[in-house]
């Protein structure tokens, strides 16, 4: 894989430029750097975008000397071995797709008044519903006014992803689950056009682009 390389820019810094890889994520992307996902996003002027591209480049913003430096050793060391495509520390298990299937609902989009805090996917009735990331199950609800079926996962590292509009739920609260255990199945669409999970990431409680975080 190419290593990142360092550009002079026009404040006197230096910034990085990633060249994305198969199956890289901005998350990942940002966590390799030590940066903030939404930092990286305003450098990119990526706010309206839903998905990053094979070998396209993202800038890396620099925020001070210290950081400079700590990016300065991991280029370094990019340079000599190359990068890996999971980001570099223990912690650092990405997300994946609770369920494969169109997307009809954006994040950010509005329904019935309401702006929607994730994305809205389509599957059929009885489809499986995965943990999007390993967590402990921190609240089931059976009948959340407009969500319906509930399940709350925590990631104990200021993430939590929601799964919303079930059907069966196969998990209990407290309970520890690996990514892509199948903690739901799809139910009836009932009074809706469609069967679909409702999915959101947030961070320290804050509704997330799930599109930044999914392969």
């Amino acid at each position: 894989m190419e290593a990142p390389r360092t550009y002079s820019s026009s404040l006197g810094g230096a910034e990085i430029i990633h060249r994305a890889s198969q199956g890289e994520t901005l998350w990942a992307i940002a966590r390799r750097y030590g940066v903030e996902l939404e930092e990286v996003v305003r450098a990119n002027r990526l706010s309206d975008a839903t998905q990053i591209e094979v070998g396209q480049q993202i800038v890396i913003p620099e925020r001070s000397v210290s950081l400079r430096a700590n990016v300065s050793e991991e280029v370094a060391t990019a340079a000599r071995s190359g990068f890996s495509e999971s980001p570099s520390t223990d912690d650092s298990e990405g997300f994946v797709w609770p369920l494969k299937g169109k997307v009809v609902s954006s994040f950010g989009s509005k329904q019935g008044g309401m702006v929607n805090k994730g994305i809205d996917i389509v599957g059929r009735d009885g489809a499986d519903v995965f943990a999007a990331r390993t967590g402990k199950v921190s609240f089931i609800h059976e009948n959340l006014p407009g969500f319906g079926k509930t399940i709350i996962v925590d990631h104990s590292d200021g993430f939590a992803t929601v799964y919303a509009c079930l059907g069966d739920i196969l998990v209990r609260t407290g309970q520890t689950v690996s990514q892509r255990q199948v903690i739901a199945r799809i139910g009836d669409a009932g009074r809706r056009e469609w069967s679909s999970v409702h999915f959101e990431v947030r961070r320290r409680q804050k509704p997330q682009n799930p599109f930044y975080y999914l392969p």
